[in-house]
């Protein structure tokens, strides 16, 4: 390809970036080897089209190291901080579970007291018959 075919393809190139036929434009673009517009399509799916996969290919096909790096670093940080949540939710799980078991182990087991009707009117009779201390009288 010459200089000059080069140059007419990449203004046919930007013309339909700018009508936003984004997808052709591209592909001159890759075929010109413009690096800029590749970067500029880029962009586009990055922050317009939300395709950041499909961006950072771009980028790197461009040579544009810097953009690749930042997408590498907010990536790494996401998952550095699910990692963190799903851990500290594990510790508290634990936690939990240590305090329930702590708790199971100080519950003692109840057995209910049975009384006759001997014991209660027996145990009612004695505090009626009892002494009273202040007056000294039975």
């Amino acid at each position: 390809m010459t200089d000059e075919d080069r140059i007419n393809l990449i203004r046919q190139g930007n013309e339909l970036f700018n009508r936003g036929d984004h997808r052709n434009a591209l592909k001159i673009f890759l075929a010109t080897d413009y690096r800029d517009g590749i970067i500029r399509v880029a962009d586009h799916l990055y922050y317009e089209e939300k395709q950041q996969v499909s961006a950072i290919k771009l980028y790197k096909k461009a040579g544009y190291q810097r953009k690749v790096d930042e997408f590498a670093e907010k990536a790494a940080l996401t998952i550095h901080m699910l990692l963190e949540g799903d851990k500290k939710a594990a510790e508290v799980q634990a936690e939990k579970i240590e305090s329930t078991e702590a708790s199971q182990a100080n519950f003692k087991e109840w057995k209910p007291v049975t009384l006759s009707m001997e014991d209660i009117v027996g145990s009612s009779k004695s505090k009626s018959q009892g002494t009273d201390k202040k007056n000294g009288k039975k």
